[in-house]
């Protein structure tokens, strides 16, 4: 067995003085082949002999489930999201291993390309242990290959007791090649260096293939500011995508968050639509035919990126350039031409109820920059992190002092802003950061003194 990934803890060293030995914990991620598919290890690395986990698969009180954005058909060529969820209260930790087979071989042939997420959560290694490239693995004409948790997934595992979910992609093979199969094993731990307590689970899901054709493929017109409307977009904000076919027809809601938000992690597919963004997959917040909400992963590139959006039924869109920005702040808008804004007490500021000189109002935005510390997106998120970037605010064209500015949720920015001394009427609010403004349209909010 190659020590490449393995953890190796002498019993010598612990109190008891009993006679050294050596155990292998898989913090580091498994050898290859411990997923039970036909020519791996049945019992999912359950075999004293190979220094692996104890007991008997399936025997605890959890379990692993794997779920594919296509749900159980694929179209070739076109990449899924695929998520593994190893579940068990009794457990503090979770890794997995999964492979995807052809069923017409299943010993000798992979599925297609299984990738690793963007979160750094996960790996895809080869038969000989290596690690696989970008156009899979070759080695000595074997081309099976497996992805599975490494260290800094299997640390992250402990942050959410109870479950974990790892998230990757899985591009099938560019033509039909029948069914296949999706091989699972997902160990539960108690998270100690010596292994005890270990758990076992198995899964597997069998995929048909579809043509994709069964719509008209999806088209994006305008991908833009959630907030402001503006084609400047910044990773970590919420972006909306205009378009035609971009969900099933009759087919309009946010996600669900209750089901759809797995241990912390937001959702990157709704009904098999999923979008990607400079080749990462995006959040998906809400679907609709003409229109889908997402948050852009992290990432540091500017200028202009790609964006597809795939459905199950379509296939992918063409791509689309969008324009990443560093900073593309906008402010969100309630009834025109007023923006969202509050008063201390939450209720809003209306014309019913307008903002007074010397009140610090709330506003709520987008893509103002990062935060310090840093918010990584793609998470839910309840702290309140002020934003690296200086934030200023003019109110009728007078300073308006920032009291407070930083992220308070998954892509939403609140900023306390305090109303200067000016008449009565609607006056244009207006925040800029890294030389950056928000929208000078539907900007307005009441004061009356």
């Amino acid at each position: 067995m190659s020590g490449r990934r393995k953890l190796i803890v002498n019993s010598a060293l612990l109190i008891l003085a009993i006679a050294p030995i050596v155990l292998y914990a898989y913090e580091y991620g498994p050898d290859p082949g411990f997923t039970a598919a036909p020519g791996d290890n049945p019992t999912g690395c359950i075999d004293p002999s190979l220094q692996c986990h104890v007991g008997t698969p399936n025997s605890g009180k959890g379990s692993v489930k794997i779920v594919a954005s296509g749900g159980t058909t694929y179209v070739p060529g076109q990449t899924q999201q695929i998520a593994v969820t190893i579940a068990d209260t009794t457990e503090h930790k979770y890794g997995f291993q999964l492979s995807a087979r052809v069923d017409s071989s299943p010993t000798t042939t992979e599925a297609g390309l299984l990738l690793p997420g963007t979160d750094g959560f996960t790996q895809t290694i080869c038969a000989d242990g290596s690690f696989a490239t970008a156009t899979g693995c070759n080695v000595a004409g074997i081309t099976l290959e497996w992805i599975e948790h490494d260290l800094t997934g299997y640390n992250a595992s402990g942050s959410t007791p109870g479950s974990y979910t790892y998230n990757f992609s899985w591009t099938p093979p560019a033509t039909n090649v029948g069914t296949v199969t999706l091989y699972a094993a997902g160990n539960a731990v108690t998270g100690l260096l010596v292994v005890t307590g270990t758990e076992t689970y198995l899964t597997k899901l069998q995929l048909s293939p579809g043509t994709g054709t069964s719509g008209p493929p999806p088209t994006v017109g305008a991908v833009v500011n959630a907030a402001s409307g503006a084609p400047s977009i910044a990773t970590g904000s919420w972006v909306t995508i205009f378009g035609t076919n971009l969900a099933p027809v009759g087919d309009a809601r946010l996600w669900n968050s209750s089901t759809e938000i797995v241990n912390g992690k937001l959702p990157t597919a709704l009904d098999g639509t999923s979008v990607m963004v400079n080749n990462k997959a995006a959040v998906v917040n809400y679907i609709s035919p003409g229109q889908v909400n997402i948050q852009p992963p992290d990432d540091t590139a500017v200028g202009p990126v790609p964006v597809v959006v795939t459905t199950t039924a379509g296939g992918a869109s063409a791509s689309f350039t969008a324009t990443y920005a560093k900073f593309a702040p906008g402010l969100f808008p309630a009834t025109a031409p007023y923006v969202v804004a509050q008063h201390a007490d939450n209720s809003y500021v209306t014309s019913a109820s307008p903002a007074k000189p010397a009140e610090v109002i709330v506003l709520w935005g987008t893509g103002f920059g990062p935060a310090t510390p840093a918010v990584a997106s793609g998470q839910v998120f309840t702290g309140a992190n002020p934003l690296a970037g200086t934030v200023t605010a003019t109110i009728g064209g007078q300073p308006a002092p920032v009291q407070f500015a930083g992220v308070v949720g998954a892509g939403l920015v609140q900023i306390n802003v305090q109303v200067p001394a000016i008449g009565n009427g609607d006056a244009p609010v207006v925040l800029s950061v890294g030389g950056v403004s928000t929208q000078t349209a539907n900007n307005m909010i009441t004061i009356h003194n």
